[in-house]
């Protein structure tokens, strides 16, 4: 009896360590198991797989993966907040920002890189709103700095978009492009097809914003198309809002409009809110263009409780910018002043040029109505410099963008060079061994051959470069010689024609120059007109074109410029060239130009005719006493 309850009791003992053993493997495998789903399910919405196109849909699934975190895990806990920063937080900036700043410090504290540089991206976003964009850049590239120490290159392109959306909006677009079309050759390479095509967004508003319309047209349709093709509303929304955009830099409002129009149809489908303000803003800016200054006071009213909603202060420069156009067109030019005066504090803290320039050429026309001279002349001065800056800012994007593609090109050659280098040494290893120097020879050679090649075509391509310059060029002023003034002047007649804009041309002729030749020497006459030339483009428009006829005559083009205001602008020129210090050419030393205006007639005239018309005004200037501004009226024809 006492055996048989002895192996009884061993009997129950062993059942029990094994029902032990059971249950903790069962309960060891459900936090693999669960970790394993939050991780599959966190990667697939995370690389936009699972892309749900409402913001309750976009929390659901938030909240789903919300359940997939294993308790007591934190490093997962991190990965759903900093999403949940990024993604779906619908609170204020302030909120926003120090729901990033804890998750920063918990993902530092945990050693958890990946998060800290994603919350790092989520307090930018919102100090994006809150603020200025200029101000999430210290933020942007503390992330991408992270990335690229633990070389972590999907993050690095990350960032990269981030910076780029940034540095766009603050008219920094060519290091915006550089910055997206780094991200793209990650995502293209690595296999990454939704950031590849959120990216081609990214690229067309960079293109939009440095001007190149074909560019970002062809990659918002690419953009519109993927996300037809995929019934993405949020991304054919994107594409309509910025399709609209471009549509209204190039002049079409209406094609702008059915653009907008449609963007804010699906901002509404999607409950898109911080979308549906900025569509608003888009179309009072369109209204403002056509001259419907209530429809845009009223867009302007249902785009502000959207960006309150939000907590956006990003676009108030912009809100009391269009605000201020809307006035002054119904003539409300006090009321405009004060708004035009707010924007511009906000316009000088995020540094846009281009708007700057909008508000002061716009701000002067309402001091011009109110007869505030003075204010009108300093804006019209400070317009002057902006626009020179943002020459400057083209000059220097240009080269940027030319230093990008020298640089990659030359990286992918180096790439392919390596990679032609790796496969010739396998081929000599696996040559025989009496052929290695004469392979080693033929290289040489072959290398001898392409750099003797490549620097032909260097010296060709420069000679051809400074052919065409100098056939183009008059030696002596460096502005465009009779030949190519006159090419630039029928393109632009042309193209004003086509399109209904008004263009006229001014012929200047330097008073009393054979005097000045006889008296002090051509040289010193060649050097008051170099001068001359260099006064008159300081002081014409960054697309007014300017080249000299012959002798002292030189020919100034103005497009899109009704005949008032060419004529203030050859009194400006007139000014300059009278103000111009030549003492230190020949003591006592002034001259003084006559200037005739013509307006083109798209009717009846040609250039000839218009050139004509413009040189008999200046003749007429001559006669009526010299150091004037004529114009002659067209003769019609009965």
């Amino acid at each position: 009896m006492p055996t048989t309850t002895h192996h009884a009791k061993l009997a129950l003992q062993l059942v029990l360590v094994l029902f032990c053993l059971f249950v903790g493997r069962a309960f060891a495998t459900v936090p693999a198991d669960q970790g394993a789903a939050f991780d599959q399910y966190a990667d697939r919405l995370e690389r936009g797989q699972i892309a749900p196109d409402t913001q309750a849909g976009l929390l659901k699934a938030l909240e789903h993966m919300k359940g997939l975190v294993p308790a007591g895990d934190a490093r997962r806990e991190l990965r759903y907040r900093y999403m949940y920063c990024i993604l779906g937080m619908d609170a204020s900036p302030e909120q926003g920002i120090a729901y990033a700043e804890k998750g920063i410090a918990d993902a530092s504290q945990l050693g958890y890189v990946e998060g800290e540089i994603n919350f790092h991206f989520c307090r930018g976003a919102n100090q994006e709103v809150l603020t200025t964009p200029r101000d999430a850049l210290p933020d942007y590239d503390a992330g991408i700095a992270l990335a690229r120490r633990h070389e972590d290159q999907r993050l690095v392109a990350d960032g990269l978009t981030w910076r780029g959306s940034v540095q766009s909006l603050l008219g920094e677009h060519a290091q915006a492009l550089v910055d997206f079309l780094e991200a793209q050759k990650f995502y293209e390479t690595s296999g990454e097809p939704v950031e590849s095509e959120d990216n081609l967004f990214n690229i067309a508003v960079a293109y939009r914003r440095l001007g190149e319309a074909a560019q970002a047209r062809d990659y918002l349709q690419k953009v519109l198309a993927h996300g037809e093709q995929k019934s993405d509303r949020g991304q054919q929304l994107g594409a309509h809002m910025q399709l609209g955009f471009l549509e209204s830099e190039a002049g079409d409002q209406e094609a702008a409009e059915r653009h907008l129009r449609k963007a804010l149809a699906l901002a509404h489908a999607v409950d898109s809110r911080s979308g549906g303000a900025n569509i608003h803003l888009g179309l009072a800016q369109v209204d403002n263009l056509q001259g419907q200054y209530h429809q845009a006071l009223e867009e302007l009213a249902r785009a502000k409780p959207g960006f309150a909603r939000t907590g956006d202060r990003s676009n108030r420069d912009m809100v009391l910018l269009q605000a201020a156009k809307a006035h002054a067109g119904l003539g409300q030019h006090k009321l405009a002043i004060d708004e035009y005066g707010q924007a511009e504090k906000l316009l000088q803290k995020s540094g846009n040029l281009r708007y700057l320039a909008e508000l002061l050429d716009a701000r002067s026309r309402s001091y011009q109505a109110l007869g505030q001279l003075g204010l009108e002349v300093a804006d019209l001065r400070r317009l002057a410099k902006v626009r020179d800056a943002l020459d400057r800012k083209a000059h220097s994007d240009n080269a940027t963008l030319m230093n990008y593609q020298f640089q990659t090109a030359r990286r992918d050659q180096e790439n392919r060079q390596l990679a032609a280098d790796r496969a010739l040494k396998e081929q000599q290893l696996r040559s025989l061994e009496r052929v290695r120097h004469w392979q080693r020879l033929a290289l040489v050679l072959g290398g001898v051959l392409i750099l003797l090649l490549l620097w032909l075509a260097l010296r060709q391509f420069r000679r051809s470069r400074k052919l065409h310059r100098m056939a183009m060029t008059d030696p002596l002023t460096g502005i465009a010689n009779r030949r190519h003034i006159e090419q630039l002047a029928e393109r632009a007649l042309n193209h004003a024609g086509a399109n209904g804009e008004p263009l006229c041309v001014l012929v200047l002729d330097v008073d009393h120059f054979k005097a000045v030749n006889d008296a002090f020497g051509h040289a010193v006459g060649d050097q008051v007109l170099v001068r001359i030339a260099h006064a008159c483009k300081q002081a014409l428009r960054r697309f007014d074109m300017m080249g000299r006829l012959g002798g002292e005559e030189f020919l100034i083009v103005l497009p899109d410029t009704t005949l008032d205001v060419a004529l203030q602008i050859a009194e400006r020129l007139r000014c300059k060239i009278e103000a111009l210090p030549l003492a230190n050419l020949a003591p006592g030393l002034q001259i003084t130009a006559s200037v005739g205006a013509a307006q083109a007639d798209h009717e009846t005239d040609d250039l000839a005719e218009l050139v004509r018309r413009a040189d008999n005004a200046m003749y007429r200037a001559k006669d009526a006493g010299r150091n004037r501004v004529e114009v002659v009226a067209r003769v019609q024809a009965v």
